[in-house]
């Protein structure tokens, strides 16, 4: 096997539309597929592409550096007929966009994060895309919105059904089972403490022959026996009690308890069906055994005592010290993918001794049977970016832009030339082409506009892409098992509702009141484990409080929205 070539940071920027979630801090929608087939994009024939055409475009990657006649630029150029105008903005700067649009300089194709396509097309800025030139022309997209419900139920024009106002992007790098359990391998054997199942290690260098997955998870009362030993007995060999099983923070629960809150039926941040009723997870009585769970295990000194003081990243740095037995780690982090992921459990800590062993397992399972950890992805892989087209664009142009839009995103040659350049000149492979991940080997990488890589596409993330970004002993790890129907994607857990259509007032409602009510909840449950308060006598208190400050008003909103499983099963 070639030895995998570390990634610098700076060639992340241009991996930022391919990233898994490892760096993301908030949700998304969605259900998944594996992404589709590539074949030909449609009627690409010299005939189609008679006439030069001028189109202005602004893509995902657009940070205001684009330089004109760039590599990219010129292929496209030169294999589509057409004139490529540049425009200098930052994508990611609401503001430039704000005047952008306000001084009318909307590009014929332009990219858009979170931004209302409904009031750009009534304004009068956009034209709509009908579904039949999506379906001949960009046929690799629809089959994308085939293949990943409910892709064509998604940005429809007000009163059409086969008209879109704009093409939408999809997170597929984050569609399967993100989160595993991380324990000290080595602490293990010294204890004389045998994992479950037949632990293989994940690769043979760059740390990853150090870190062993099984597909065998401990159940709760397992892993207390482990974690009484790891705090009793020693572990680390210096003579002192000084050792925790892990070490949450007091952020989000997803970052530290995705798993706990899974053993015990909960996605975090979901909502759920309990006694017949919708419920937000957090006031069910599921939470409250969790709760009991952790205060329990907290009183028992198995949980690191400063975590109310630690935020996410002095979290991940707590473990860096050797302290700690025990983290939830995402599948990337437990595999040493190059970059952001290395700075958090398990990898923090390998890199800093050769001597630590990871064991990798799924999240583990609670006194009902229950497994799995929320999916990031709730209701829908499509994400809110958009790629939008100005009104004034004609048919004739817009034929051209889709057959262009379907090379550089899901044509094979097309997308490694976009998104990395020129094999040999700019990137080499770590194994088979188009199989294996992608390596920088010149400059272009650390100034990817002034190449055009990147600049173009959309926001398409599927999983070929994550196969250019991940190291090969990584995607085995994901393909075999975490993003596997049968075998990870079994264990995601999704909310009873969600209102992804936004047919609801749910969005302004958790605007005015979800800081408020996620104070509630962050206080009540750092008390809870900590034992300041007495969880059985103070619960009643603590739900109708949540529930009197805005609770009951978006639940309410929440029952008027569509079940998940109805929202995954219908699309055409």
């Amino acid at each position: 096997m070639k030895k995998q070539m570390k990634v610098p940071v700076i060639w992340l920027s241009v991996l930022a539309l391919t990233a898994g979630v490892a760096g993301c801090s908030s949700k998304q929608q969605g259900e998944t597929t594996a992404s589709p087939t590539v074949k030909p994009t449609a009627t690409a024939t010299a005939d189609s592409m008679a006439t030069s055409l001028n189109i202005s475009w602004v893509g995902a990657l657009a940070r205001g550096k684009i330089e004109n006649n760039n590599f990219v630029q010129k292929q496209l150029e030169s294999k589509f007929n057409v004139k490529l105008t540049n425009k200098q903005i930052d994508v990611n700067n609401t503001e430039q966009v704000n005047l952008m649009l306000a001084s009318g300089g909307l590009t014929d194709v332009a990219y858009m994060i979170s931004q209302d396509i409904n009031k750009l097309h009534v304004n009068g800025m956009t034209r709509t895309i009908p579904k039949a030139m999506i379906q001949k022309y960009a046929p690799n997209y629809a089959k994308m919105l085939d293949d990943n419900p409910p892709g064509w139920k998604l940005s429809l024009a007000s009163g059409k059904t086969d008209e879109y106002l704009a093409l939408n992007g999809i997170g597929l790098t984050a569609s399967g089972l993100l989160w595993g359990q991380v324990y000290r391998l080595d602490w293990m054997e010294k204890l004389g403490i045998k994992p479950k199942g037949n632990p293989v290690a994940i690769g043979t260098s760059d740390g990853r022959e150090r870190v062993f997955f099984t597909t065998e998870a401990f159940t709760l009362e397992e892993e207390e026996q482990l974690f009484a030993a790891m705090v009793n007995r020693d572990p680390d060999g210096n003579g002192k009690k000084d050792t925790y099983a892990f070490s949450p923070n007091n952020g989000s629960l997803l970052w530290w308890a995705a798993n706990y809150l899974g053993a015990f039926g909960l996605g975090s941040g979901n909502n759920l069906e309990e006694n017949g009723k919708l419920v937000e997870y957090n006031i069910s009585e599921k939470y409250k055994a969790f709760l009991k769970q952790m205060a329990d295990w907290y009183k028992k000194g198995y949980i690191d005592p400063e975590f109310p003081t630690l935020d996410r990243n002095k979290g991940y740095e707590k473990f860096a010290t050797g302290k700690i037995g025990s983290a939830l780690s995402q599948y990337a982090e437990a595999g040493l993918k190059p970059g952001a992921t290395m700075q958090r459990p398990p990898g923090n800590l390998i890199t800093k001794d050769p001597n630590v062993k990871i064991l990798l397992t799924p999240p583990p399972i609670g006194p009902n049977g229950q497994q799995g950890a929320a999916a990031y992805t709730p209701a829908s892989d499509y994400t809110s970016s958009y790629l939008v087209i100005k009104k004034d664009v004609s048919d004739e142009k817009l034929i051209r832009i889709l057959q262009i839009f379907d090379y550089i995103n899901f044509d094979k040659e097309g997308l490694v030339m976009s998104r990395y350049g020129k094999e040999g000149t700019d990137f080499q492979w770590e194994g088979t082409p188009y199989k294996s991940a992608i390596t920088p080997i010149n400059e272009a990488a650390k100034n990817p506009e002034q190449a055009g890589l990147g600049y173009y596409n959309h926001q398409l993330n599927t999983i070929d892409i994550m196969t250019y970004t991940t190291p090969q002993d990584v995607m085995k790890l994901v393909n075999d098992y975490f993003f596997n129907k049968d075998k990870g994607m079994k264990l995601l857990l999704r909310p009873y509702k969600f209102d992804l259509f936004k047919e609801t007032k749910y969005g302004d409602l958790n605007t005015k009141n979800g800081a408020k009510l996620e104070t509630v909840r962050s206080e009540y449950t750092l008390q809870a484990i900590t034992g300041e308060i007495n969880i059985d006598s103070t619960w009643n208190s603590y739900v109708e409080k949540w529930r009197s400050n805005g609770g009951n008003e978006l639940m309410a909103e929440l029952e008027k929205a569509p079940k998940v499983s109805d929202i995954l099963s219908r699309n055409k």
